[in-house]
Order: C-alpha cells, then structure tokens, then sequence
C-alpha cells in the first residue's frame, strides 16, 4: 500500500514538472494586447443573438487557386490570391469568409460577376453554419477588361473586388 502511494505521487509529481518544461515559450518581441472588453462583448452578443442581423462578411479575396485538400493545414483557404492582373481565359474564385451567428441560415446572399459594368453570372451562395465559415464560388474571365466580383444579401451590397484581365 505505502509502495502504491509512494508511486502514485512520485507519478504526479514527475507529471507537473513534465508540464511545466512543456509551456509555451515566452514571445521574444512585442506581444499584441487582446482585444478589448468591449470589442468581445459585442463580439459575444452578435455570436449568440445576431441571427436577425445577418452574416457578417469578413473577408472577399479574388483569387486563383483554393485548397480543397482534405487535411491540409491550409485546407479551404486561398493559396493564390489574384495579383495586379489575370491573363484571359483564367477562372476567378471568389472566396468568401464570413462571420455566422448562432442558428444563422441566409438564402438570400449571392456573388455577381460583372465585366465592365454588365453582369455575366449571378450565383446563389447561401450561408449557413456558426462561427467561421468560409466558400468560394469561380467563373471564367474570357474577356479582356476590368471585371468586378460583388457579393449581395438581396438588393444590399456586402463587399466588392475588382480584377484586371489582360491579354495572355
């Protein structure tokens, strides 16, 4: 019995002193404060209360090439944002991160494809889900010219891009 106490607390013992060798290093440069009280309280009541308020569109990227590989650590996000310009016959995504508040489901978001001013593609891009979430949705740019990816929650504008295609 006393050998089986003995043991057991010299396991626990070795066990915190293994813990605490494990920590994180400290930071060696200037660490970023959290963010305010106020700033994750408001944060808070839109997680849990926003549903009526719609997504929140955190991020729209014109981009080249997504990751769509399964357990990859970049899996989903835009691995090739699209730079100054794309050559002609190049296929844009536009990907998408929102912000989705608790039991959240929106039906009325969509992306728009417009080159120079006229719409060539309008898609339906329904969010749906808690907390981050993220898509992306490509078309085809085969015309020279500037192209501009808006996303719209009914007849609101949520966010736009601009893209510059070129001659390949």
């Amino acid at each position: 019995m006393i050998r089986r106490t003995f043991f057991t607390a010299a396991l626990l013992v070795s066990s915190l002193a293994l813990a605490q060798d494990a920590g994180v290093a400290a930071p060696t440069g200037p660490v970023e404060p959290p963010p305010s009280a106020e700033s994750i309280k408001a944060f808070l009541e839109y997680q849990e209360h926003g549903k009526d308020r719609g997504p929140a569109l955190l991020d729209l990227l014109p981009c080249v090439k997504v990751d769509s590989t399964k357990g990859s650590p970049t899996q989903y996000q835009c691995i090739e944002p699209v730079g100054a310009s794309v050559p002609k016959g190049t296929t844009v995504f536009a990907w998408l991160q929102w912000l989705c508040p608790k039991d959240g489901k929106y039906e009325d978001v969509s992306i728009q494809f417009m080159h120079e001013g006229q719409v060539r593609k309008t898609v339906d891009n329904p969010v749906v889900g808690f907390g981050r979430t993220r898509g992306w949705r490509g078309e085809n740019f085969n015309k020279i010219g500037k192209w501009t990816i808006k996303v719209l929650r009914g007849d609101k504008e949520l966010g736009s891009a601009i893209v510059n295609v070129v001659a390949p």
